[in-house]
Formats: C-alpha cells, sequence, structure tokens
C-alpha cells in the first residue's frame, strides 16, 4: 500500500514537473498566444461565413479573413501611429523653450488679448512671493513630459522591429486558431473538471465579456474618437490624432469620460481667442460625442457582460498594469471568470439558484 502511493507521489510530482516546464517555454509566448485567441474569438464569424461561401474551404477562408484584419485594422493602424509619432514631435519641439524655464513666448501672447493679460497680472500679484517657485515647478513638470515623450518615441521606433516579429507569430497562431479552435475548446472541455452545465455557463459567459468589451468599451470609444475626430480636424486643433487617441483613452474612464480632453481643448481655444470654434467644440462633444456611451452601449450588448461599471473599470485598470494593452481583454475575462467561479459556489454548494447559462 505504502508503495502504491509512492509511486503515485512520485508519477504526480513528475507529472506537474512536466506540465510545469511546458508553461514555463511557453510563457515567453503567453501575450502571443493570448492575442491570437482574442482575435481568433472576433473574426471566427468573419471566417466562418467565408467558409460558409467556399464550400468548408478552411486554409483559404482563414487567409482571407486574416488578410482582410491586416489591410482594415493592421495597416491603418500603423498609418495612424506614423502619424502620432510625427504630431509627438512636433509638440516635444514646441515644449523645449520650457526646459530653460523660458515662459516669455506665452507673456507675449497674452498680451495680445487684454482680457486674459488683467488675468495674467492679477494671478501674478497674488503669487507674486512664491512665482518663481512656481514656474520652477511647471518647467520640473514639463521637462519630465518631455523626457517621457522622447523616452516614448525612442521606444516606439526601437519596438518596431519586435512589434513586426510578433505580429507574424501572432498571425500564425490565429490562422491555427481559425481552423482548429472549435477542437481547442472541446478539448479544454473535455480536461475542465466541472459539469457540463458549469463548463457552458463558464464558456458563455466568457464570450457574453468578451463581446461586451468589443460592443461596449471598445467600439463605442472608437465611435467617440471618431467623432472628435471629425471635429478637430474641421476645428484645426493643433495635433489633432494625439487629441482623438487621448479622446479614445478617456472614454474608459467613468463619469468625466472624453471631457478630460475636450474640456481643456475648448478652454484652449478660448485663450486662442477662437470664440466661435470653442462654442461649436462644446456644443459637440457635449451633445453628441460625450453621449455616444449612453446612447450605443445599451443599444450594442443589451444584457451581455453584466458587470458593475466600477468592478469593469478596475479590472481594465489593473489589466493595463499587469499585461499592457492586452488587459484591455484579460482583465474583464479574469474578473468574469472569477465571477462565475463564486456564481458556481453559490448554486452548486450553497443551493440558491440555477445556472443561468
Amino acid at each position: 500500500m505504502n508503495h502504491s502511493k509512492l509511486l503515485w507521489g512520485i508519477v504526480l510530482f513528475f507529472s506537474l514537473s512536466i506540465i510545469f516546464l511546458f508553461i514555463y517555454t511557453l510563457s515567453p509566448l503567453f501575450n502571443i498566444i493570448c492575442w491570437a485567441a482574442i482575435l481568433s474569438f472576433y473574426l471566427y464569424p468573419v471566417y466562418k461565413f467565408f467558409n460558409k461561401k467556399l464550400k468548408n474551404r478552411k486554409i483559404i477562408s482563414a487567409i482571407i479573413t486574416i488578410f482582410g484584419f491586416i489591410c482594415f485594422i493592421i495597416l491603418p493602424l500603423i498609418f495612424i501611429t506614423f502619424i502620432f509619432y510625427h504630431q509627438v514631435s512636433v509638440i516635444l519641439t514646441y515644449l523645449t523653450p520650457f526646459l530653460h524655464k523660458d515662459f516669455s513666448f506665452i507673456l507675449q501672447e497674452l498680451q495680445k488679448r487684454p482680457f486674459l493679460y488683467d488675468i495674467y497680472k492679477e494671478i501674478y500679484f497674488f503669487f507674486e512671493p512664491i512665482w518663481s517657485k512656481i514656474e520652477t515647478k511647471v518647467a520640473d513638470a514639463l521637462s519630465e513630459l518631455i523626457r517621457y515623450g522622447i523616452n516614448l518615441l525612442t521606444n516606439l521606433f526601437k519596438k518596431s522591429a519586435l512589434f513586426g516579429f510578433q505580429l507574424v507569430l501572432t498571425t500564425l497562431a490565429l490562422f491555427y486558431f481559425l481552423i482548429d479552435g472549435e477542437k481547442f475548446i472541446c478539448i479544454a472541455k473535455n480536461l475542465f473538471p466541472a459539469e457540463e452545465d458549469e463548463k457552458n455557463y463558464i464558456l458563455q459567459k466568457t464570450s457574453d465579456i468578451l463581446q461586451g468589451i468589443l460592443y461596449g468599451s471598445i467600439l463605442t470609444s472608437i465611435v467617440q474618437g471618431a467623432l472628435a475626430l471629425i471635429i478637430y480636424a474641421m476645428l484645426e486643433v493643433p495635433q489633432y490624432i494625439i487629441w482623438t487617441i487621448l479622446t479614445v483613452i478617456a472614454s474608459f474612464i467613468p463619469v468625466l469620460g472624453t471631457f478630460l480632453i475636450w474640456g481643456p481643448i475648448v478652454l484652449f481655444l478660448l485663450i486662442k481667442g477662437s470664440y466661435l470654434k470653442a462654442l461649436i467644440l462644446f456644443l459637440y462633444s457635449a451633445l453628441i460625442v460625450s453621449q455616444v456611451d449612453n446612447v450605443i452601449k445599451p443599444i450594442l450588448i443589451g444584457e451581455k457582460a453584466r458587470l458593475h461599471n466600477l468592478l469593469v473599470f478596475f479590472s481594465v485598470l489593473g489589466g493595463l498594469t499587469q499585461f499592457g494593452i492586452l488587459g484591455l481583454f484579460l482583465g474583464p475575462v479574469i474578473l468574469g471568470l472569477c465571477l462565475c467561479i463564486l456564481e458556481i459556489y453559490k448554486i452548486k454548494v450553497l443551493k440558491q439558484g440555477p445556472l443561468d447559462a
């Protein structure tokens, strides 16, 4: 009996060691595998459409799907990245005088507008004893901002080759996920130690969360960014691509959202004396851009991914911190899986109701 237990202990130890080594071997490819899996989930309906039209020619259908994804998503993103690179370079050049604590050109601009210049004099008179310290603090903050911007551009340039290599591997993995995705899911279901209804519930919940992220967060933020881009370009807002990207990012922030970006731009236009442009931007952004979240999101996702907004926000924030852009998807998915486990425990152990699969 003891010999049998010892034998099983040795087998278990070696089995777990091999599994650990396998996971450790694949860990450098974690991001690539996750991206391929997530992209395959979103692109699978497109793949199924082509596969049906081409009478079950899986390889050709997968190639067409991936080619379309590269043409309509990846290439535009690369183009936008190049514009972003250029516009950040322009802003950094514009901010360079601040490194030498040279604020004279701002004062010259204010002198052209008596109303704003009078406000500046009042503020200066009030803070005169500590004005030099304020200038130093502002210069230091801007100096850090410039250094951050330079590092961002440098890393962006350095990582372009790495991005290309990862894109090739992701595309290869995506190809096989599209063709054999259903097989992978069946294998995972069979290996997962749970009852059939529990497995289906977890899969359905994960699917709902991923769809909720795409339609409820990403697509909504892209629509807000596109609407903002139109008005920024029409009003000739300087470096409008940067402000558009920041508007997309700000749309994920609860309550204030896109106001964090278009609000300061309205203020900037007022300072410039472009009062009509400021009014147009304010009305357009308040009545159209900011309302997209309230109008489109309920239509797109309905009751899918019924997660509390605060939980989603913190899961996205934590995911971005731990996994980068990938965390935008992984954070809410991990949150959803945790809630699934708690729901199954409540139902199966505490006997408090049926699974709503």
